[in-house]
């Protein structure tokens, strides 16, 4: 952060060229490009989903494991940690950090899930508004109270 201050309080206030930036600071071009575009970094982010060899074959079955424990009481529902050890007795030779990610998100797209109550109203019974406005005249002989 400190380094793209640098780079823009150079580039603009005392108006050194993209090329001079360069030999100064060492950075690349196209880094000083971006940081005279941007004021702060943008955040690194996947272009596609890496691979995951090891934990692919298995993430049905974690998503098996998470609807099932969904319909269990509460304090008998599954932990990460107990997937990770059912997952290990089928086979499963990667991590347990891996499997908690795996659930982790799982359980995260079920809580994104657009979640409304639909209303069903007969025409003229009812009416809603999120935001708006509405000028309101008064009769002139009201008094305000």
């Amino acid at each position: 952060m400190d380094d793209y201050e640098e780079i823009r309080r150079t580039y603009f206030v005392e108006t050194q060229s993209i090329r001079a930036i360069h030999r100064m600071t060492g950075y690349d071009r196209e880094t000083i490009r971006k940081a005279i575009v941007h004021a702060a970094p943008t955040p690194y982010t996947l272009v596609k989903p890496r691979e995951a060899p090891v934990i692919e074959p298995y993430e049905q079955r974690i998503s098996e494991l998470l609807q099932e424990s969904q319909k269990q009481k509460r304090k008998q529902r599954y932990t990460a940690h107990r997937i990770y050890e059912i997952l290990r007795s089928e086979g499963y030779t990667g991590s347990e950090g891996v499997v908690h990610n795996c659930v982790s998100r799982e359980r995260r797209k079920d809580e994104c899930k657009e979640k409304y109550i639909p209303l069903e109203i007969d025409p003229g019974q009812d009416g809603q508004v999120d935001w708006g406005e509405a000028e309101v005249m008064r009769n002139p002989g009201e008094s305000g109270h």
